[in-house]
């Protein structure tokens, strides 16, 4: 398949050649690049004063086959250099605050709903058995996630702690890393959470675990970026473009019921006894 043409580029190589109306049009989506990755046509047409027909042309006029292709070619360009680029554009809408309450529900239940839908795919089921596999032979498991990313990786460091005495949490402090790492060998496997725009920390820890030949498991939202490359295992699951972590939480619980399953008998004797310390030295109300 060819690869999709870059919108900014594609402007910018033509600009001097558009009309006043495109200009007018090029100069919106260079400026608000994430804003016109989520509006159809009509939107657009109404928020430039550029009529349907002349986006029509203005599209084709960049190469593009028509407007569906130039809208999927901003959102790529926002998704890779504008984080929370959706979250920032439902930030700007100039919707009624009461119908926007209602509208922002319904649109993130549909999104959250096609994320999940997303992970159907065969490729990632297979991926994920690989990954289990991978996990269940660790001598130790360690979790990572920074920035937005941190709260999933938590989430699945903690509930897995509750099953295995061998899961670390990798703190977002990078300072800490040496220390942590030093015992890191081949026989651990490290689990990261990352999503566009990547973390210099991100790539970093990655590229060490490949370094010493310790298998990786990314939870991530392309199979090209940095962090995936140096994967052993890539699990994609979709943020919905403002990090929604609906999906990546559901691989997260997968791997928590599979790796739990696997030895049930110990993985419930260990609960149990966390759960009378927790009650002997009490923690619960």
């Amino acid at each position: 398949m060819e690869q999709l043409k870059d919108i900014i580029t594609q402007i910018r190589a033509k600009y001097d050649s558009l009309s006043k109306r495109h200009k007018t049009l090029a100069d919106y989506i260079i400026e608000h690049p994430d804003d016109m990755a989520f509006m159809n046509i009509n939107q657009f047409s109404e928020k430039t004063g550029v009529s349907p027909a002349t986006i029509t042309r203005f599209a084709r006029q960049l190469e593009f086959q028509g407007y569906p292709e130039l809208q999927r070619s901003a959102y790529e360009h926002q998704r890779k250099w504008v984080p929370f680029g959706q979250l920032k554009s439902l930030l700007r809408s100039e919707t009624p605050a009461g119908a926007s309450a209602r509208n922002v529900l319904e649109w993130t239940i549909q999104n959250n709903t096609q994320q999940l839908a997303e992970l159907c795919a065969p490729q990632l089921q297979e991926s994920f058995f690989r990954s289990c596999e991978l996990l269940s032979k660790a001598r130790t498991i360690y979790i990572a996630g920074f920035r937005s990313s941190y709260s999933v990786a938590y989430y699945l460091a903690f509930m897995l702690s509750q099953m295995y005495g061998n899961v670390r949490l990798l703190s977002t402090a990078t300072s800490e890393l040496p220390c942590v790492l030093c015992d890191a060998g081949a026989e651990d496997c490290l689990v990261l959470i990352s999503y566009s725009r990547y973390t210099k920390s991100s790539y970093e820890l990655v590229s060490y675990f490949h370094q010493i030949s310790s298998p990786v498991v990314t939870i991530t939202d392309s199979l090209t970026s940095p962090i995936a490359m140096k994967s052993t295992e890539v699990l994609l699951a979709s943020n919905g473009g403002n990090f929604s972590p609906v999906a990546a939480i559901t691989l997260c619980s997968s791997f928590i019921t599979a790796l739990g399953r696997q030895n049930s008998q110990q993985t419930l004797k260990r609960m149990e006894d966390q759960d009378k310390i927790a009650l002997e030295h009490g923690i619960y109300l």
